[in-house]
């Protein structure tokens, strides 16, 4: 499981280790710090972030707005500009790029964290037409193409679709089995189930569904995933045998 990553892009490096320090107390995950134009432009290549902070005046010929230009080329994320100058210049020039937030600093905690998760929601929240590769689901879980983000307190919780062995219902809510750790989501089985992929997970019972690909046997009644049994509900089975293509 993982939280939300973020790459921080400073040159002035007591002031990027602050901040990465404030993030990790806030539950995220800082998956870099780069000083400069390309220290960035590989960090975000090979790590992915899933939001960057951007000091506008970084060292180097190109400067926070150029590479904030140059990610928006290549892929649709959430950006936040750091500065230490709001003149009419350079806020001007910031548009042009349509940052998600601007913090200028000195700026608190509250004011990070705020910045980041409302730019984090109005990215997921955005229509299908202008992100082909996400899909909007109700207000606390954001489905990816491969994974799905779940709030859970105050931050929203990276579960890739992968992760999750099999769900059981409990009452109003679902709880999602993963190699490390249990998710609880607020959801009927059937309204979770159709924000998952059909051809990876199916209902074997009325409280229970799994992930095909985590199965290790079967038998008529039960799935067997590691030590873990899962009913096979009677008004399932057939379906369930059809998705396989087995007798049992």
């Amino acid at each position: 499981m993982s939280t939300i990553k973020i790459l921080i892009v400073e040159d002035e490096l007591i002031i990027a280790e602050d901040i990465s320090l404030e993030l990790e107390n806030l539950g995220y995950e800082v998956i870099g710090i780069a000083t400069n134009y390309d220290e960035a432009t590989v960090l975000f290549k090979n790590h992915h972030p899933d939001v960057i902070l951007v000091d506008i005046l970084i060292s180097g010929e190109k400067d926070g707005i150029d590479l904030a230009r140059t990610i928006r080329k290549k892929e649709d994320v959430p950006i936040i500009f750091l500065t230490s100058h709001a003149d009419k210049g350079t806020v001007e020039r910031a548009k042009q790029v349509n940052p998600d937030a601007y913090l200028v600093k000195p700026f608190e905690r509250a004011d990070l964290f705020a910045a980041i998760e409302i730019a984090f929601f109005n990215y997921v929240n955005k229509k299908p037409a202008e992100k082909s590769d996400m899909i909007v689901e109700e207000k606390n879980n954001f489905v990816l193409k491969d994974s799905i983000f779940i709030k859970k307190d105050y931050l929203l919780i990276k579960v890739r679709f992968d992760e999750i062995k099999w769900l059981k219902a409990e009452g109003n809510y679902i709880e999602l089995y993963c190699p490390d750790k249990k998710h609880l989501v607020r959801s009927s089985m059937r309204e979770f189930l159709a924000k998952l992929p059909a051809a990876l997970f199916v209902q074997t019972h009325k409280s229970y569904a799994v992930n095909l690909s985590h199965i290790d046997s079967i038998d008529h009644s039960t799935v067997y995933i590691g030590k873990e049994e899962i009913p096979i509900g009677r008004t399932f089975v057939d379906h369930l045998k059809r998705i396989l293509n087995i007798e049992l």
